[in-house]
């Protein structure tokens, strides 16, 4: 085996094994999730797993770091100078809203992220989420009729619309046996117009500050 064919395999072999990562991370958490249960997910054994990542640490990081990085991809692939400030940021929100429901276990991640505060001892430099927080923030920033308000205001209207789509999209199951699926397709095609009314009373709201 060449150095070009070596090389393939062991980026093939760091791709399954974040992948299987990324479902284990989902379904038990950081401390629920074993380096054993992930390798074997791979065929691989635990001493091999180890060759690619040092430490489940690192594996943990490496998968929050691919959703953050599709999370910012979704941000900065809707700013557009050419564009309203409403249009951005509802083509913002709505690209999160459709990558939170076709990513569901970066959905599952993110929220035990979130509410359960895996890997509290993960140094500033692993922070990937707050990058996303911070510069959804940033994006308000641009936005003059948001001028007036605060960092900490900016902050929580950002959050409301993230955590109004990361639980919706962590829902989908309960919903679906709730309601049924034809009522939760109907459901589904009405939560991003809800959104639009959110960022409609975020915008309303930035105004009134300023007056």
């Amino acid at each position: 085996m060449d150095l070009e064919q070596k090389q393939y395999v062991q980026e093939d072999t760091r791709e399954k094994l974040l992948l299987a990562a990324h479902s284990q991370f989902a379904g038990r958490g950081f401390y629920g999730a074993s380096i054993a249960q992930i390798a074997g997910e791979v065929g691989l054994t635990k001493q091999a797993l180890l060759y690619h990542f040092k430490r489940k640490e690192d594996l943990y990081s490496a998968v929050l770091k691919r959703i953050a990085v599709r999370l910012l991809s979704v941000l900065r692939s809707a700013v557009d100078a050419n564009n309203s400030p409403e249009h951005q940021l509802e083509t913002m929100v709505e690209g999160m809203y459709f990558a939170a429901c076709d990513n569901p276990l970066d959905t599952k991640v993110l929220m035990r992220e979130l509410l359960e505060d895996q890997r509290r001892d993960a140094p500033e430099n692993e922070w990937f989420i707050k990058t996303f927080l911070d510069e959804m923030v940033s994006v308000l920033d641009s936005v003059s009729e948001l001028e007036g308000m605060s960092f900490s205001e900016k902050f929580s209207r950002a959050y409301m619309i993230v955590s109004a789509i990361q639980f919706f999209a962590a829902s989908t199951s309960p919903l679906i046996r709730f309601y049924g699926e034809e009522e939760y397709a109907r459901i589904a095609h009405a939560y991003p117009l809800a959104l639009r009314e959110q960022v409609h009373k975020l915008l309303a709201g930035g105004k009134e500050g300023l007056g």
